[in-house]
């Protein structure tokens, strides 16, 4: 399971909030994000796997998405990337600066992973 940092989960529950998502899809969708799947996101919040389904399909219905893969789309890719400059910066981990992300590499105008991926004027 991939943690986020409390800075990201606090931008996703304020990101999918904006987005009329409730509480409890929330709450899904970030564990979700983190890697888990419907019945570990079931064991954790004490539900059952169907209740995870349903609060699924009611978060990709708001988002106009489809599958589970398409959830990193619809989140805004220069403030997520950002928050991760600044955890990075604040880190006491040993990386150097070439590994850490740059916002100078999104290019102008994408805000989202789905748009950065249909550009055609990215080179490889």
């Amino acid at each position: 399971m991939q943690s986020l940092s409390q800075e990201h989960k606090a931008f996703l529950r304020d990101y999918f909030q904006k987005k009329n998502l409730s509480r409890s899809e929330i709450e899904v969708v970030i564990l979700v994000l983190q890697g888990l799947i419907n019945k570990e996101v079931a064991n954790r919040l004490c539900v059952a796997e169907k209740t995870i389904k349903f609060h699924l399909g009611n978060s990709y219905k708001k988002l106009n998405i489809s599958r589970r893969n398409q959830l990193i789309w619809t989140i805004p890719l220069a403030e997520f990337v950002s928050i991760a400059n600044k955890s990075n910066k604040h880190s006491k981990s040993n990386l150097n600066e070439s590994s850490e992300f740059s916002e100078d590499l999104i290019p102008s105008g994408i805000s989202t992973v789905e748009e950065m991926a249909n550009n055609t004027e990215l080179e490889p």
